[in-house]
Formats: C-alpha cells, sequence, structure tokens
C-alpha cells in the first residue's frame, strides 16, 4: 500500500508527495510488470512509445540486463507475459528504467523472481548508470539492504522507523 499511496494509486490516504521532476521523473516498478501485447520494441519502451528509443539501445538495455536472446527479436508481436517467464518480465522492467533515465525509481518486490546474483546484478547496474538516482525498495530480502544508505519500517498503528544502514564496501 505504500507504493500504491506513494504514486497516488490508493485513496485512502492524505498528505503531500513530492517527487524529483514531478511524476513524470519517477518509475514506479511492480512485482509484475505490465506487459502489453504487441511487438517486444514496444513491450520494452513502455509506457513510452516504441519508437522514443532506437533499436540498438533497446537492444543494449536488453543485453544488459542478461536478455541478451530477445534483442534479435524486438519485431516479434506476441503475448509476452505468457512466452516470458516471472523473471525474465522482471528483467524487462529494469531495461525500462535503462531507457526511460528516472531520476526516482520506486522498486515493489520487483526483484523477487530472481536469485541473488541476478538481482544483485540488476541493482549494482541501475546504481552504477544513475549514480544520483533515488531508489526505493520494498523487499523481503535482507540482500537488497546493501544497496541502499536508510531502512525504512513501518512499526504500525501510523508510526514508523528510519534507520542508516552500514555503507557497503
Amino acid at each position: 500500500v505504500l507504493m500504491q499511496s506513494l504514486a497516488g494509486l490508493w485513496p485512502f490516504v492524505s498528505g503531500t508527495v513530492r517527487l524529483p521532476g514531478g511524476r513524470g521523473d519517477a518509475l514506479f516498478v511492480p512485482q509484475l510488470p505490465y506487459l502489453p501485447l504487441g511487438a517486444l520494441r514496444s513491450v520494452v519502451a513502455y509506457p513510452n512509445e516504441d519508437r522514443a528509443a532506437g533499436d540498438r539501445e533497446i537492444q543494449q538495455a536488453l543485453v544488459e540486463v542478461a536478455l541478451s536472446p530477445l534483442a534479435i527479436r524486438l519485431n516479434e508481436a506476441r503475448d509476452w507475459t505468457k512466452v516470458l517467464s516471472v523473471g525474465e518480465q522482471q528483467r524487462i522492467a529494469f531495461a525500462r528504467i535503462l531507457l526511460a533515465r528516472p531520476q526516482a525509481v520506486f522498486l515493489d518486490e520487483s526483484t523477487s523472481a530472481l536469485d541473488e546474483g541476478l538481482e544483485a546484478l540488476l541493482y549494482d547496474l541501475i546504481q552504477r548508470e544513475f549514480p544520483g538516482l533515488i531508489l526505493v525498495s520494498v523487499s523481503h530480502r535482507a540482500a537488497v539492504e546493501q544497496f541502499h544508505g536508510r531502512h525504512l519500517e513501518l512499526v504500525g498503528d501510523g508510526q514508523w522507523r528510519l534507520d542508516a544502514l552500514p555503507t557497503r564496501s
């Protein structure tokens, strides 16, 4: 519910959310990303128009998120939710981050179907590509903490605790 509230999708909250650059420069990535029907090019480029990024840029993003076999299939039109595993769909979402170049990314269990090695590769990738990126993650895996400077714990009854995390080496 926290991520839905921040995204403006949960109507039962009050308050103000200010995002750097506005909503257009923030990307919310759910556990299971939406994959529109159609050419893989459109699926990877979503929510932007498929010609907002060139084929080489889309192919490079697929290679960087460990989906290189898909790089030659950009013109293939399919129901990609039935073709790709959940882990592959989650990696498509990370390719979208590379293409969208947002100022803030909110990941809601966005790597839950990946092993820790692939999860670390993707987190390292976006931090390397966007060093000033504001990154917020909801995860049940402790391994994700190494990619963040703070830990927010919602303790109930409207109470919360924000702790600094040790810096990773």
